[in-house]
């Protein structure tokens, strides 16, 4: 999302950890259909809202901080989860 500072801190994590990641900016009007999607599978409308595989993160239930966040998205994908 534009001018968030929690979406900024995790691409910088991400990008900083060498995780390949799809930015989906969900403020531009060619996006809010799929955010739609995802907020009524997650029932959450924060961000940031990671899929990794097929598991959603959210705020606040799969994580409290960014860096949590980001440790969670690394063991999912090392298969250590």
């Amino acid at each position: 999302m534009k001018n968030c500072p929690f979406c900024e801190e995790m691409k910088t994590r991400l990008t900083e950890g060498e995780v390949e990641f799809t930015e989906i900016k969900i403020d531009e009007d060619l996006n809010k259909p799929e955010f739609n999607q995802v907020k009524n599978i997650t029932n959450v409308d924060s961000v940031p809202i990671l899929l990794v595989g097929k598991q959603f993160l959210v705020p606040e239930r799969s994580f409290r901080t960014i860096r949590e966040g980001f440790d969670i998205t690394k063991k999912l994908l090392d298969g250590k989860v």
